[in-house]
This record gives C-alpha cells, structure tokens and sequence, in this order.
C-alpha cells in the first residue's frame, strides 16, 4: 500500500521535447516489405502441373488428341492458378505450412472436377442417342454401303408415304449407324472394365448390351430397306481402333469411364429409352412400333448397367472419382439437339418412329434431372432410387 501511495503521489514523467545526447531517439521500425513466392517458381509449378495432365490425357499423335490436350491445359492453369491463389495469401501472412497443405490437398480435387467437366463436354459434343465411339470430340460413325447389306434382313414393304419415305428411310439408317457404332462402343467398354479388374458381372453386361446394339443395327437397316428398297448397312468401320482409350493412372481412368458411363449410359441411354418408350405410343406403322418396343426395353436395361459402372467405379475410386463426377453435372447441356431433319424436328415423323425436337428436349430434361438427383445422392454417400 505504501508503495502504491507513493507511486501516485509521483510527479507524472516528461518525456524531453528534444533529443539529447544523454538520451538518443527509439527509431521507429522499418516496414518489412510482404514476404512472397517467387513468381517464376508459381509458373513453373503451374506449368508442371499442367503438362502433367497433358500428359496423362492427351492423345498427342492425332490432331483431336492435341486439342483435347490444349482444353485439358486450358483447365488446368486455371485451376492451378485458383490453389495457387490461395496458397500464396497464407503463405504472406506467415502460414506456409498451411500454405503448402492446402495445395497439396487442393490440387488433386480440384484436377479431378476439371477433368469431369472437360470429359463431359468431349461426350455431349455432338449428341447421339446411345453409347459412342469418340476420338477426342468427334463421333466416330460407320459409312453406309451395299457392302454392308448382311446386315439388313429380309422383310416386308412398309405402308407409308411416298413424299416421306426416302426422308424416313435416311433417317432409320442414320439411327442403324448409331446403333452400330455403339456395338464397338460396348466392345471398348468391356476391354476398360478387364483393364481395370472388374467384376465379372459389370464385364458380362457390357457384352449383352453389345450383342443388343447387333441386333438394333439390324433392325434398323431392316426397316430402311421396307421404306426404299434399298438394301444397304454398315460399310467396314477401322475407325473403331483410334477410339480415344482411357489414360493416367489407375484413378484418372476410372474417374473418366465414370464421367463416360454417366454420360452415354446412364444420360444418353436413359434418354433413348424414354423417348422410344414414347414413341411406342404415338407410332402408327405395327412393324416400326414393334422395333420400337424392343429397343426401348434393352436401352433401358442399359442405362441401370451405366448407373451399375458408374457405382462401381466410385467404389474403387473414392472420392477423387466422386470429385470427376460432381465436376461433371455443371457441364452437362441444358439441351440437345440431335440433328433432326427439319420434316421430323416438328414431330410430323412420330407416327413413323422418329422423335420430335419437343420430345427429344422434354425426355432430356427429365433425364439430366434425375442424373443430377442421383449423383449428388451417390456423391454423399445415400443411394436414392432413381
């Protein structure tokens, strides 16, 4: 207490108005300029980075391939540069451990969502009904030839038309072309799915759905021949051998035959069956609707096996796959449009088995909804019915 009282009784201190030698004046410290990454050292991670994924992805021998392999750069310094931001600000503010935790841990999620996108707009480029042999963006597709006439089968003239029939006809091969070119695409799948250590169930369902898309490729050249007469199929196809194949490691492959199973299985074949299982309906000629009936039955049955692969791959994956395909939902088209001729694209051609553009669209958006829903719900780990 005593001290106490004596201390408040102290004059208060006067600091000198003027230095002196006896006291010298505190300097004020020096602002340290803001600690920062070399900007060279930045670059040459996100380059590194970039070519990496280039690398892994890109088919660089073909001209598609180094197309793709320029988005997939594209992407990837966008992406790196969106890390790199981050990691860079805690790395000023002193936290470089942090900062090189984040980057890190960042990167691969962030890759991964990036390369669900860019795989998706590969496979929604060029919309076709079905699973589809692609080179990069391009759809691979059969010619049509009397070379290919063993594959239309004998069978009677269609009642139809005569202004119509010729546009049917082209159209009815232009649907055996697809139908075709998914034979190979499910010949590609089954050699993934071994690549990759499948089970067998996922292997055998792959080749029942090839063995179907035989027998829809014959009957689709079938019923174009009862429209014009004209018995012509699928020519020889050697472009099935430069479908582009998966590549990366292990994950990176199936993160894209996930993004690919969504997309042409689960989307595309969902959407077939619900258009064809439609036009059942609306179809006035018993031989078309007849083909219809079976088609829309298989092309459902494959879409639950794209759904099927996508699982499965998850499972094996984890959540960098989970990362491709959540990546991929934003990139998925709001529409289609599959290339109607104009005489069908009204809906005139429903009555003959060809879809309109309105029920095209409508079927979609149900579709890509219901794959949206499903992801997400996979991607959380609930499975929903679909």
């Amino acid at each position: 207490m005593l001290v106490n009282a004596r201390l408040q009784d102290a004059p208060a201190f006067q600091a000198p108005s003027t230095p002196s030698a006896a006291m010298p004046t505190e300097q004020a410290p020096r602002a340290q300029p803001p600690r920062r990454l070399s900007w060279i050292w930045i670059a040459v991670a996100v380059l590194s980075f970039a070519s990496g994924v280039f690398v892994a992805v890109a088919d660089v021998e073909s001209p598609e391939g180094f197309a793709v392999g320029a988005l997939v750069t594209i992407c990837a310094l966008a992406f790196a540069a969106w890390v790199t931001k981050r990691a860079v600000r805690l790395w000023r503010n002193g936290r470089r451990g942090l900062a090189v935790l984040v980057a890190t841990l960042s990167a691969p999620s962030v890759m991964l969502a990036g390369m669900g996108a860019l795989f998706t707009l590969m496979a929604t480029y060029g919309f076709r009904r079905g699973r589809q042999l692609r080179r990069g963006h391009e759809v691979l597709l059969p010619r049509v030839s009397r070379e290919g006439a063993t594959w239309v089968e004998k069978g009677d003239a269609l009642d139809v038309a005569k202004e119509v029939a010729p546009g049917l006809a082209a159209q009815w091969r232009e649907n055996g072309r697809t139908e075709h070119a998914s034979v190979g695409a499910f010949a590609k799948l089954t050699l993934d799915l071994m690549a990759l250590g499948a089970p067998p169930t996922l292997v055998a369902a792959a080749n029942r759905d090839s063995l179907d898309e035989i027998r829809h490729t014959q009957l689709c050249f079938t019923l174009a021949r009862g429209l014009d007469g004209r018995a012509e199929g699928p020519g020889p196809f050697p472009e099935t051998s430069t479908a582009s194949p998966l590549r990366g490691t292990r994950t990176m492959k199936l993160a894209q035959l996930a993004v690919d199973s969504l997309v042409d299985g689960a989307l595309h074949e969902g959407v077939s069956a619900r258009v064809v299982a439609k036009l059942v309906s609306r179809c006035q000629v018993p031989a078309i609707r007849a083909v219809l009936k079976e088609i829309a039955a298989d092309e459902g049955r494959h879409a639950a096996h794209g759904w099927d692969v996508v699982e499965w791959c998850v499972a094996e994956g984890g959540q960098p796959v989970r990362d491709a395909l959540l990546g991929a939902l934003p990139a998925l088209p709001d529409e289609v449009n599959s290339g109607l001729p104009d005489a069908a694209a009204t809906g005139a051609w429903e009555v003959y088995g060809i879809p309109g553009r309105d029920l095209e669209a409508s079927e979609y958006a149900r579709a890509r909804e219901n794959v949206t829903r499903r992801v997400r719900a996979l991607c959380e780990g609930r499975r929903k019915a679909a």
